[in-house]
């Protein structure tokens, strides 16, 4: 059995290089030798003291400039310590070492582009480390150069390809580029290495995190716990993630943890059934955290973002409304000018169009998030429905506030009652919409009939026409679509003197409460029937 190195006696060695030092006071070597066992032994000032004597006697030696600014680095005198550097350098521009030492003093001073330069000639040179690459990518993440960063820090990976922790890194630049799969990539690797890990499943957790996938997130975040409990950076990501999931606010900390056998399990106290109040809050905080997924997972790796998530109906708005403007020369059944007839008609018939479509195909976009116990499919539902009505209703603002600008009007004149109209057809939309959620989980080719539904809607809402111009007979025919109602509605508010005596509001809200009443209770009652993929 081989034994343990002993550490050297420092406090003997420095006595001894003091006594040699003290005898030959005009060597440089000897001098240095004494400083850096002082060093060692831990008495910075005497160690100071010896490298500024070899200094003075050779004012032009590198050595003792590049030890006396490694010794007041070490003293805590890193101002006068990069000077020295300097001055090392200005001796030996080609020592890669020496850069290394300053880069690494200037960015402990948070002097990022100083340090980059130091840095980046270090680690072009034949006797580059690893250590300069990983420092280097740090010194750019912070001058707010990511993507070099994750360059430099690919490099470092790349030279020590061992190291938990290069790769940690790499993994967090990644991340913070929205390049997810690459920062999945680096961190599955770092665990194959360093399973006990908990800074890389912290880590992982807030990949997970960012892209919506909540579950895996949690687990993630649960395991940095188990494998440092004392931490308080994991037990914060875990109340954060926690929060994210709609758990408790005390989640991350009622929890305690107890290991044996190789198996951890959690125990949490009992709590009271929660109140109606902190159930409401609850359910907002999950509908809440699915908006925010379905906008990352949608829109978040484009440049434009959720900015055209509202581009693209206003786009199509402006299409439609120019090109029936352009063909259609003939006055207007309502208003005084056909474009805008046309807009009043579009706006609430998309919003009922996108939000009861958005709706119907929710639980299948967020199927993984219902293995998750506290998000229910009705969370799911809500969560598209508020988010394409808040789209909605900003395409609404920006297409009338263009046409206020181009001197139309722009506002209605009852802003009541066209809110009105507008938030009938989103709750009918709602209700419609959650009724063909349950029909297509049985029947998939539902999809394509009610497509072929929606576009019969299109010419059978009053869009283009008013039935106001219309045969009796045929009005009396088309007033049953609630779509038509909720449209006529809308404009009745929008135009001054306009009252049509075919709208029935009472029959549009029995559609809304009989459609909502509908759709929501065959999901209650089918929930159990209906997959959930893993």
């Amino acid at each position: 059995m081989s034994e343990v190195p002993k550490e050297p006696d420092y406090q003997s060695l420095a006595r001894q290089a003091v006594a040699a030092a003290e005898s030959q006071p005009h060597d440089v070597a000897v001098l240095l030798h004494a400083a850096m066992m002082l060093l060692h032994a831990g008495d910075t000032v005497q160690s100071k003291r010896f490298a500024r004597a070899a200094l003075s006697v050779d004012p032009a030696s590198f050595s003792a400039l590049r030890t006396l600014s490694g010794i007041l680095d070490v003293a805590g005198e890193r101002t006068e310590a990069i000077s020295i550097g300097k001055e090392a350098i200005g001796i030996a521009p080609a020592n890669t070492e020496i850069r290394l030492h300053v880069g690494a003093m200037l960015a402990a001073e948070r002097r990022w582009k100083e340090a980059a330069e130091h840095l980046s000639i270090h680690v072009v040179s034949p006797t580059a480390t690893p250590m300069g690459w990983r420092l280097l990518s740090s010194v750019l993440h912070h001058a707010g150069n990511t993507g070099r960063a994750a360059d430099a820090a690919r490099q470092a990976v790349t030279a020590d390809p061992n190291n938990t922790e290069y790769r940690l890194n790499l993994a967090s630049l990644l991340s913070a580029r929205a390049l997810y799969d690459q920062a999945l990539k680096e961190l599955y690797n770092a665990l194959v290495q360093a399973p006990a890990n908990a800074a890389v499943w912290r880590v992982l957790s807030g990949v997970h995190a960012a892209l919506g996938q909540l579950s895996e997130a949690l687990q993630a975040a649960e395991r940095a716990v188990e494998l440092a409990a004392d931490d308080p950076e994991c037990r914060a990501h875990l109340k954060y993630v926690a929060g994210l999931c709609a758990l408790p606010p005390d989640f991350g900390e009622a929890a305690t943890w107890l290991v044996a056998k190789n198996k951890t399990a959690r125990i949490r106290p009992e709590r009271r059934p929660p109140t109606l109040a902190e159930d409401i809050v609850t359910r907002w905080r999950v509908i809440y955290a699915i908006m925010l997924r379905d906008i990352r997972t949608r829109f978040g790796q484009t440049r434009l973002g959720y900015f055209w998530a509202i581009m693209e109906p206003i786009t199509h708005l402006m299409t439609l409304g120019t090109v029936f403007y352009a063909v259609n020369h003939s006055p207007p059944p309502v208003g005084d000018n056909m474009f805008l007839f046309y807009i009043t008609g579009l706006v609430p018939f998309l919003m009922f169009s996108h939000v009861s479509h958005d709706v119907m195909s929710a639980s299948e976009a967020n199927n993984v998030m219902l293995q998750l116990p506290i998000v229910k499919r009705t969370d799911i539902i809500m969560a598209h429905a508020l988010r394409q009505f808040a789209t909605e209703i900003c395409v609404g603002i920006i297409i009338f506030s263009i046409a206020a600008l181009l001197g139309e009007r722009g506002a209605p004149a009852d802003p009541m009652t066209a809110m009105m109209a507008i938030t009938v057809l989103w709750l009918l939309a709602v209700g419609v919409g959650a009724f063909n959620l349950v029909i297509l989980e049985a029947f998939p080719s539902y999809e394509t009939l009610y497509a072929s539904l929606i576009r019969l809607l299109y010419v059978a809402s009053g869009i283009y026409f008013s039935p106001i111009s219309m045969p009796d007979w045929a009005r009396d025919i088309l007033v049953w679509n609630p779509i038509l109602q909720g449209i006529e509605f809308f404009r009745s508010g929008f135009f001054p003197q306009y009252d049509p005596h075919w709208v029935d509001l009472n029959y549009l809200l029995i559609w809304v409460v009989a459609s909502i009443g509908i759709g929501f209770a065959l999901e209650r009652a089918l929930r159990s029937r209906m997959v959930v993929y893993t």
